[in-house]
């Protein structure tokens, strides 16, 4: 029997829900999902799709590209080998996504003196998360600042996704194994249960991994491309009640690895990311008005490199300090309808520092604030109908040296519907979907100041206006580290965006049989972003006053454009019974830019079209499942200022099987590129002085084994 929509608004209020004793989410077919505080701000019906850690353990996640390859929504291309991950979430990437652990930030990418390689990587162990949250577009405008492309929200492991049912104890083990870039992991978790009241965890993990060959078996950038990765999790849970949950955790990657230059000089470096975190949940079974969260968390950050003389020092870190307050209310609960109401505060300050010093010896460093609040309410009308309207406030400031630049303030809205007609007839499951909202995004430090952080600016002097500037200095050029003068421009404005969104959703049980389910989604989406910021190149420096390795320096400054567009498709299916389980996702997306003319111009940094599918069938009672993967990603050539850049298409195959040989003892086995496949995520280019090709490939074929014991 159906609960009435009071019951659901009390499990609501209170965080859990008795429907065969406990779950956080309810799901009734017709019925949609309802959120509380402890989950991410928006629903599945909006677009929000989440992946847990046992689907990143049967994936063989090693990386965020791994655990993300079937999301249509998200590219994710990485970055020397198992390093990082630049993340595209409908068209955009870089500080247009914004990816959060625990709530905190990862802005790295503040940090604008690192080379290009890996200035807007996000590197994560996924042995440490309990789930990974996409949520794309203006769908994730309550988040705040990147939400024009969209958010990914990480949650560590705890205590109860580790202990057993009747114990109070519980431990995992496991150990990987790959061929190519040979490495070997080994993670382990355990957990205990101390009283009533306290609980904690851990989790370690240790991975050692080579250098990858390619498909010709050609080892990639001279060796480069391993890494030495050891992280750990520790986190403790207070509940002095059923009302209220106390958690504090402190989470640390390490990674240690080398480049090495084209004469074979190896440059050694080290990343470490620390992420602390505190969070209090006050959610009382018998008030409807509170369901309260209060969250601290600071991410820092560091690299540290020995510049190939081994002598170690600092170059460069952030550290982003976070802190919310949220709440939601159920408001007129009756039988057919009631309002859910979430708003809240928050705010973020990124320290910034740079590996050049100030005359006194001290960092350079800059500061940016943002503060935020949002209200946002759903609107449940029966079996049928849900409503969700939402308002956010921003304003950012930064300071460097007490130059300060304050940002505009923006208000962004978002308007959303699901609405399915058809529960009572045939095609009940059918559903209509549309959204109608904006997001936002603040201006990056260097985009304000420029990559150094100089004492002082370029300035130049362009007089007969032919792109050369006559006169000027090499401040902010970046000498050493790339080959731009920056201008800076304190008058930037954040980017907004205009999302529209259109589409039908399916879901339905019993498809051809009892115990079948198939989700499906297609969308067409229209985003026109407002102020837009790009990377305009003013001209070069006349090569009398300084060169860079015998070539003129660019002129550039970081500017708003007026407007410019991504459109496209997106398609998402997922038919899952007893024997087979399916899965296919399709984006196909354009875009352009309107020019100072009027004129638009193709966006030809945009992935066009992109294709994930995975077919396979369970056996023996479903303890076993084999199939295969494949991922298609269509070229394009994108034209720059002074060169252009080709990005080859490439279809890749994969197979995998796991096995549960007992209760506590599992398997897996993935071939990835099966085919050995020489394809490249990056442009295709060419040795400069011998012409040869120098793309950098992705990896041929690994055989990726995974061995998993629950104590």
């Amino acid at each position: 029997m159906k609960p009435t929509m009071i019951a659901l608004a009390v499990a609501l209020a209170s965080g859990s829900l008795q429907a065969e004793e406990t779950l956080n989410t309810l799901l009734v077919e017709g019925q949609a999902e309802l959120q509380t505080t402890d989950q991410p701000r928006v629903s599945e019906a909006e677009g929000a799709t989440t992946i847990t850690s046992e689907d990143i353990v049967e994936s063989q996640a090693s990386n965020l590209a791994d655990a993300l390859q079937s999301n249509a929504a998200v590219q994710v291309d990485e970055v020397g080998g198992s390093r990082g991950s630049t993340i595209t979430v409908r068209g955009q990437t870089g500080n247009a996504v914004s990816v959060r652990v625990e709530g905190a930030p990862n802005n790295r990418s503040q940090i604008m003196h690192k080379g290009s390689n890996d200035r807007d990587t996000i590197w994560l162990n996924m042995d440490m998360y309990e789930s990974v949250t996409v949520i794309p577009g203006a769908a994730a405008n309550t988040y705040g600042n990147g939400s024009t492309g969209g958010v990914v929200l990480l949650e560590t492991k705890d205590p109860e996704s580790i202990i057993r049912e009747d114990r109070d104890w519980g431990a995992n083990l496991r150990y990987t194994h790959e061929t190519n870039g040979e490495s070997n992991g080994i993670s382990a978790d355990v957990a205990k249960q101390f009283n009533d009241k306290f609980s904690a965890n851990a989790t370690i993990s240790a991975k050692d991994t080579n250098a990858y060959e390619d498909a010709n078996g050609v080892k990639t950038d001279n060796g480069g491309t391993g890494s030495d990765d050891l992280s750990y999790l520790l986190k403790g849970v207070f509940t002095p009640d059923e009302a209220q949950r106390l958690e504090a955790s402190i989470l640390q990657n390490n990674m240690d690895y080398s480049d090495y230059a084209d004469d074979g000089t190896e440059t050694k470096k080290k990343v470490r990311d620390r992420t602390l975190s505190g969070q209090y949940t006050y959610n009382p079974k018998d008030n409807d008005l509170v369901d309260l969260k209060i969250r601290v968390s600071q991410a820092e950050s560091d690299q540290d490199s020995d510049a190939g003389t081994g002598d170690w020092s600092n170059t460069g870190g952030v550290t982003t300090t976070y802190a919310e307050i949220e709440n939601t209310s159920v408001f007129f609960p009756t039988q057919n309808t009631m309002h859910v109401t979430r708003y809240g505060l928050d705010y973020t300050f990124d320290d910034v520092r740079m590996s050049y010093d100030n005359d006194d010896g001290t960092p350079k460093q800059v500061e940016r604030t943002s503060i935020g609040a949002y209200l946002s309410d759903t609107m449940h009308i029966g079996e049928d109908l849900q409503l969700t309207g939402s308002l956010r406030y921003d304003s950012y400031d930064a300071d460097y040296s007490g130059r300060e630049a304050q940002g505009e303030d923006s208000i962004n809205s978002k308007l959303s519907a699901l609405w399915k007609p058809f529960e009572n007839t045939a095609i009940h499951g059918l559903g209509f979907t549309a959204l109608v909202g904006s997001g936002y995004r603040a201006p990056a430090v260097y985009e304000i100041y420029g990559k150094k952080f100089t004492s002082e600016y370029f300035t130049g002097t362009d007089a007969d206006g032919d792109g050369v500037y006559e006169t000027g200095n090499l401040a902010g050029c970046g000498d050493g580290n790339g080959n731009w003068c920056v201008v800076e421009n304190e008058d930037l404005t954040g980017e907004t965006s205009l999302d529209t969104e259109v589409g039908l959703t399916f879901e339905r049980m019993g498809i051809w049989q009892a115990s079948d389910r198939l989700d499906a989604n297609i969308s067409y989406i229209h985003n026109d972003l407002k102020d837009k910021i790009y990377n305009e190149l003013l001209g070069t420096l006349d090569t009398s006053i300084g060169t860079y390795n015998g070539s003129a320096y660019n002129v550039r400054q970081f500017v708003n454009k007026d407007e410019a567009a991504v459109y496209g498709w997106e398609l998402a299916a997922r038919y899952d019974s007893p024997l087979i389980f399916a899965n296919f996702t399709f984006q196909d997306m354009n875009g352009y830019v309107v020019e100072d003319d009027g004129s638009k111009s193709k966006d030809t940094s945009l992935i066009p079209r992109s294709v994930s599918v995975t077919l396979g069938t369970y056996f023996n009672d479903q303890k076993g499942r084999i199939g295969f993967d494949t991922k298609y990603r269509e070229g394009r050539i994108e034209e720059g200022t002074r060169s252009t850049s080709e990005y080859l298409t490439y279809t890749v195959y994969d197979v995998f099987a796991s096995y549960n040989f007992t209760e506590n003892l599992s398997a897996q086995l993935r071939v990835d590129n099966v085919t050995d496949e020489l394809y490249s995520k990056s442009s295709t280019s060419e040795d400069a002085d011998t012409g040869a090709d120098a793309t950098s490939y992705q990896p041929g074929r690994n055989f990726k084994l995974g061995v998993n014991y629950r104590f």
